[in-house]
Formats: structure tokens, C-alpha cells, sequence
């Protein structure tokens, strides 16, 4: 993949169709399971907290402007610790992008192919997460930006096509289970803002590094919109009756969908709209994990890091 720099759309779409694409499978879920009827509330709570720490993330980066961790910590630490956090970084994207390849790979099991072996439907990913990966990067990321507005659009669709089956008694108790749960434990949904973690490697990556204020803002700010929508489709519609499944509320949402005759198997668009994110999502991630593994071994060429990434996820 070839190391270009980003556009500043390209870097926009990049930040949120990792924290999207982990919001529909997991993270949403998440949330509506911890806090019950404040997940709203928590929703607005982790994205003020998403907001803050993307404020000092940019004060930050402009004392080391157009430079990523990496280069940050080789300065501050020397190539061990470049190494050390580059390791720890890579084991942290691939186990994320394992979870979340067992969670799709699950559902599409269950809701069209009964018979066959998980084990196939993974590697099919896999394989196309490989081949986008060995592409130009610009590829990767000009899919990014075709596809993260389709997805916001849908989940606006999402929102508005089950509006009339919502309940909003289902917001009550304002705190759901307890203050405590809301502000404290419920601090961990932060990891719904799956794209944050990626913005330390994105300056060194950025045609025009000075932006990165810009881009992160919008970026987060992008991701919270969406996590909002999502948290109150699922809580208006489900209440906190959702435990753990393998078939994600967002997608079980979009069976209550009825938009006349003619559209009436919206649920299986939303879940091919899925697939096409997730593999933009695992292309996008195996990209950050490669040129980690290329910057932190001194190749000239990160291609050769692609089985392995996926190996290790598959």
C-alpha cells in the first residue's frame, strides 16, 4: 500500500467509519446493556468526555506537529519504547478487529447461512479485507468516504422509520440503573468512539498536518451523532430488553421498518450495508496495523505484513 498523504475528507471518513462500524456491532449494545434507560443520557455523558480528551489529544499534537506516536515516542524514548507501544498498539487493533470479525460473521450465520461454517464466512473477510489492503491506499479511503454517509443515512432512516413504534416511557428512570452506573461505570462506553485510539497515528499521515484540530473535532463529533441516533433507536424501541446476542439491535431494529409495500426487506440492505463497512473498516485497520510493523522493523514495504495481520485476526 502506498504511503500517500490524506486528504482531509480521507482522514474525516477514516476516523468515523472505525468508530461507526464498531457502534453497529458491538458498542451500541453495549451501552443500552449498562445503563438501561440513561443510555442517552451516558451516550451525551462519554461524548462530552470524547470531546475533552480530543481537545488535549490536539494541544498535544501541536507541540509535535505532522508527527504520529510512533515518531513521538522514538523522540521521547528511543527506538525500545517505539517498539514497545508499536507491539502494544497492533495487538490491541487486531484483537478489536477479531471481536468485531466474530460478531458479523455470527450474524450472517444465524440470519442466511444456517449450514455453513462460521469459519468459511470469516475468512471470506478476510480475503477481501486482504486484497483492499494490497491496493493503493487511496482506494481504501475513498471507499471510506462513499461509505460513511450512506451509513449516516440509513441510520437517520433508521430513526425516522421506526419513530412511530417508539415508546418513550422507556427513557424512565432517567438514571436507568443508578447515578453511579450512569457517570462512573458507565465511563467504559467510551470505547464506543473506536476511532479516537486511531488519531494518534494520523498527523504523520495528513497532507496537511495543521488541520488535525479541524479533522478530529468533526471526526468525533460525526461519531457522536451517530452513537446518539443509535442508543435512541434501540432504546425507544427495545427499552433495556436486549442481553447479550449475537444478532446486533440495530439490525434486528430495522425488521420493525415498514415503508409501504414495495420496501419491505430493508433489513437485508442494512445488513449488506454492514458487510460493506466492516470490510472498509478491517482494510482501514489492517493499514494502520501494517505501517505500525513497517515503521517499527525499518522495510521499505508494509505489503508483506498483510497475512500475517489477517492470520492472526482470522
Amino acid at each position: 500500500m502506498e504511503n500517500s498523504k490524506l486528504e482531509n475528507l480521507e482522514a474525516i471518513a477514516f476516523i468515523v467509519i472505525l468508530s461507526v462500524n464498531c457502534m453497529i456491532l458491538s458498542t451500541t449494545q453495549v451501552l443500552v446493556n449498562t445503563c438501561a434507560s440513561s443510555s442517552l443520557l451516558n451516550g451525551l455523558w462519554v461524548t462530552m468526555i470524547a470531546l475533552v480528551l480530543t481537545f488535549l489529544f490536539c494541544v498535544l499534537s501541536k507541540q509535535f506537529l505532522g508527527k504520529g506516536l510512533l515518531d513521538i515516542s522514538e523522540f521521547l524514548g528511543g527506538k525500545p519504547l517505539k517498539i514497545i507501544l508499536g507491539l502494544l498498539f497492533t495487538a490491541y487493533f487486531i484483537f478489536r478487529a477479531s471481536l468485531l470479525l466474530k460478531k458479523i460473521s455470527n450474524c450472517l450465520q444465524i440470519v442466511y447461512y444456517p449450514m455453513t461454517n462460521i469459519i468459511f464466512i470469516a475468512s471470506l473477510f478476510c480475503l477481501a479485507a486482504g486484497i483492499a489492503a494490497t491496493l493503493k491506499n487511496a482506494s481504501v479511503f475513498k471507499s471510506a468516504i462513499l461509505i460513511f454517509p450512506v451509513l449516516f443515512i440509513t441510520i437517520v432512516l433508521v430513526l425516522i422509520g421506526n419513530s412511530k413504534n417508539f415508546n418513550f416511557e422507556n427513557i424512565y428512570p432517567i438514571f436507568g440503573n443508578g447515578i453511579k452506573t450512569t457517570f462512573l461505570s458507565g465511563i467504559s462506553n467510551i470505547f464506543a468512539f473506536g476511532g479516537f485510539i486511531y488519531l494518534f497515528f494520523l498527523p504523520s499521515k495528513l497532507k496537511n498536518p495543521e488541520k488535525v484540530t479541524k479533522i478530529s473535532f468533526i471526526a468525533i463529533a460525526l461519531s457522536a451523532v451517530f452513537l446518539l441516533f443509535s442508543s435512541a433507536s434501540i432504546m425507544l424501541l427495545f427499552g433495556d430488553q436486549f442481553s447479550n446476542t449475537e444478532l446486533f439491535p440495530l439490525y434486528v431494529s430495522v425488521r420493525s421498518i415498514e415503508f409501504g409495500t414495495f420496501f419491505q426487506r430493508l433489513d437485508s440492505v442494512f445488513l449488506f450495508l454492514c458487510v460493506l463497512g466492516f470490510i472498509c473498516a478491517l482494510s482501514l485497520n489492517a493499514y494502520v496495523v501494517m505501517d505500525i510493523l513497517k515503521d517499527i522493523t525499518g522495510t521499505l514495504d508494509n505489503k508483506p505484513f498483510v497475512f500475517a495481520y489477517l492470520l492472526m485476526v482470522f
